[in-house]
């Protein structure tokens, strides 16, 4: 079994099945149910927080395999953190006069204060910086290691696969509105909608999988 669970296509093939699995049952069976599970407090927002928390527990119980990689092991804590508390939606209780801080048109926006746009603004970038430090140092290895068939590096792609389905899935609804000037039926917005929050719900999951695949290949050297 572990040599299976080892294995560099068993991450992608486990999410694309599992994701096209809940996609089929959802909208054949209870396609009523689509919209509701995706709401604020519902099953989905539920399996993705509890994924995130158990995330973070990983990170937690394999410290040690981050020995020699302290920074980058803070960093990926700071990255899931963050990713945690925007699931929550803290981004739209941190301002006092717009409802998020983390868009351009807030900086634009001449009636938020300079202050909460300086605070703001410096969180950005120490994501960004943290984000280019990650990408610097590991683009070209996981370039390479990708057509060397490397386990953690295929989990890696079907992580970032999924983070930008997720987003595309997201916004597609709105800028199909801003180019053709008329909404998608409220059934497409709604399949979107299912779509977005399932893809992202695999997120946490997946980083639990690279955790264990790591902890796996360190136990190997």
């Amino acid at each position: 079994m572990k040599k299976y669970l080892m294995s560099p296509l068993f991450t992608p093939i486990f999410v694309t099945i599992l994701w096209l699995l809940g996609m089929t049952i959802v909208l054949l069976f209870f396609p009523e149910l689509k919209f509701q599970i995706t709401e604020d407090g519902e099953l989905i927002e539920h399996l993705t927080h509890a994924g995130y928390v158990l995330m973070l527990l990983a990170f937690v119980f394999y410290y040690k395999d981050f020995s020699g990689k302290r920074l980058d092991y803070v960093i990926f804590i700071l990255l899931g953190a963050c990713a945690f508390l925007r699931e929550m939606g803290i981004q739209h209780h941190l301002s006092a006069t717009d409802t998020t801080p983390f868009k351009s048109r807030f900086f634009l926006n001449p009636a938020n204060p300079l202050s909460e746009k300086i605070i703001f603004g410096a969180v950005l970038l120490a994501v960004f910086a943290a984000i280019a430090y990650l990408a610097v140092k590991y683009t070209k290895y996981l370039i390479i290691s990708f057509f060397k068939m490397n386990t953690l590096t295929w989990s890696t792609a079907t992580l970032c696969t999924m983070l930008v389905l997720s987003k595309f899935f997201d916004r597609f609804p709105g800028n199909y509105r801003h180019s053709h000037e008329e909404p998608l039926s409220r059934q497409m917005i709604e399949s979107f909608s299912l779509l977005e929050e399932s893809a992202e719900v695999f997120l946490p999951y997946i980083v639990i999988i690279m955790l264990w695949q790591y902890h796996q290949m360190k136990k190997a050297q």
